[in-house]
């Protein structure tokens, strides 16, 4: 920053009160720049920060986030700010977040046997079986531990019923993928359930599945469709939740029989800032 020279012909006075006054203003300037942080922020899938969400920091400050991380901005020699940042919209996504990590996103993945108070996390990976897309790709999924068809995947589930084919015999297990909020405050569930094993009729062809959405063990959505519904139907479900609360999608066999159940459940959690 440049001053202009004050006349030969001013008094020692007025050339006392013009340094003190060009300290002001620069020390103004250093202060104001040391408060002006950049907060960037993705989602908020990570409270433990890092990830996705990255860090920004600002002149004077560093700032802490990621992928649903809390920035914390701590000023230079003017002190600590907290800087307290909205969620962002979106919270989960179940396709874009699906992996063969449990955990990760917060999603987990796994089944019961008719109560969630029975949630049992899969340990064990594979492919869709039985069932080949028309683009012959391989989708990855997470398999019951023993010989049942339970199976959850990027795109939905298949669960598996008392009433079965080899090699599975029973027992009742829905298929659940689980996400564990990282959010308090009201939230908007938004997906698809539809079937894509379409194979119907009285010689082992599906009968339809229940698609079944619990937040803390509340029912929240419930809904069937037929075994040859490709169509299937789109969802909108209000809820609120705590950090910590449980959203679980449950893919229940229809009536117990699982027969060509593999079914596309899709689930977006947002924000809700108008519910």
């Amino acid at each position: 920053m440049q001053f202009k020279r004050r006349r030969a012909a001013s008094t020692g006075t007025d050339q006392q009160m013009q340094r003190v006054a060009n300290v002001v203003t620069l020390s103004a300037v250093i202060s104001i720049a040391g408060c002006s942080p950049d907060v960037v922020i993705a989602r908020s899938d990570n409270v433990a920060g890092g990830g996705a969400g990255g860090s920004a920091a600002g002149t004077g400050g560093t700032d802490v986030g990621g992928t649903g991380g809390t920035p914390v901005t701590t000023g230079g020699d003017g002190g600590t700010d907290t800087v307290v940042v909205e969620a962002p919209r979106l919270l989960a996504d179940s396709v874009a977040d699906f992996s063969t990590s449990q955990g990760d996103h917060s999603w987990q993945y796994g089944y019961d046997n008719g109560s969630l108070d029975n949630f049992t996390l899969m340990t064990k990976k594979s492919v869709i079986t039985l069932y080949v897309p028309a683009s012959n790709d391989v989708w990855e999924c997470w398999v019951s531990d023993t010989a049942h068809w339970t199976q959850v995947f990027a795109l939905g589930a298949h669960p598996n019923g008392t009433i079965s084919s080899q090699p599975s015999v029973g027992p009742l297990q829905r298929a659940v993928r689980r996400w564990v909020s990282t959010f308090a405050g009201p939230v908007t569930i938004y997906g698809e359930l539809a079937k894509i094993d379409t194979i119907t009729g009285s010689n082992g062809g599906s009968n339809g599945v229940d698609g079944l959405i619990y937040v803390d063990g509340e029912r929240v959505y419930s809904k069937f469709i037929g075994g040859d519904d490709a169509g299937g139907v789109a969802y909108k479900v209000i809820a609120s939740v705590n950090v910590g609360s449980n959203v679980d999608f449950v893919l229940d066999p229809h009536e117990g029989d699982d027969h060509h159940d593999l079914s596309r459940f899709t689930g977006i959690i947002m924000r809700a800032d108008n519910p």
